[in-house]
């Protein structure tokens, strides 16, 4: 055992050899309101950083989790909400704002007020652990309550996804009772298939190809985990999981 975890820390480090303590990116447009971003805290986002390495090799994505949005990820999820007329979405790129997505919660004219009860705490949780637990305890999300998406990874493929979430929530009529529905089995399987496809679909109609076939590889690892969920809760099927997602992604480059 204590070979198997001195191995772990040795590839941890190794991975966080390039990483360095640098100054957050302060934003692409700090005159558009749409986006907010979090302020420099350097130990906060380092540590967030670290221990997302073992994602990060997962998901073969070293952008995951690493709480430094570049402007890159920023202009094409900004590009991504204007081509589908997502102006009321609220992004925050690595931003801790409780008190801000609780307002938001509560002018949300999206959703019913017996709604906005439901999702205070869901709403609350995802909020205050968002950014400082950012990669480890949950990454990247949409928020059908806030109706904003929080983004702690500099990668272009989960950001896309999530504005997909965003996008596929806009489509609906009964958007509270929709969010809802993702309690029931299967339904998340289900809502993140069509986040991805819109995240793919955008990509394609754009020709953005070689950001296509960097999504198909980070996707569908991260679909597979969600597919895993169902079948066991053992570390070795969500291993074999991603690797049967790796599989799967690198088939669509052909």
């Amino acid at each position: 055992m204590k070979k198997i975890i001195s191995s772990y820390l040795l590839v941890v480090f190794l991975l966080t050899g390039c990483t360095t303590f640098y100054r957050p990116y302060a934003g692409l447009n700090p005159q558009n309101s749409q986006f907010e971003r979090g302020h420099v805290f350097v130990p906060l986002d380092f540590l967030g950083d670290f221990l997302s390495k073992p994602f990060q090799l997962l998901f073969w994505s070293r952008g995951f989790g690493n709480h430094n949005i570049s402007p890159a990820t920023e202009q094409r999820l900004s590009e991504f909400l204007a081509f589908h007329g997502l102006q009321d979405v609220k992004v925050r790129l690595n931003q801790w704002a409780p008190h801000k997505e609780i307002g938001r919660l509560f002018i949300n004219k999206n959703i019913a007020w017996p709604y906005k009860i439901i999702y205070f705490p869901s709403t609350l949780i995802a909020s205050l652990i968002g950014r400082p637990l950012g990669g480890l305890v949950m990454s990247d999300y949409y928020d059908p309550g806030s109706n904003s998406i929080n983004i702690v990874s500099d990668d272009i493929a989960i950001a896309l996804h999530e504005g997909g979430h965003a996008a596929d929530f806009a489509s609906r009529r009964y958007k509270g009772s929709y969010g809802l529905l993702r309690i029931l089995p299967g339904i998340n399987v289900f809502q993140e298939a069509i986040a991805s496809d819109e995240a793919f679909e955008y990509l394609e109609a754009n020709k953005h190809y070689d950001e296509l076939l960097r999504a198909y590889s980070v996707l569908y690892p991260a679909y597979a985990t969600y597919i895993s969920s169902y079948i066991s809760s053992s570390p070795f099927a969500l291993l074999g999981a991603i690797g049967i997602g790796h599989v799967i992604g690198a088939t669509q480059r052909y």
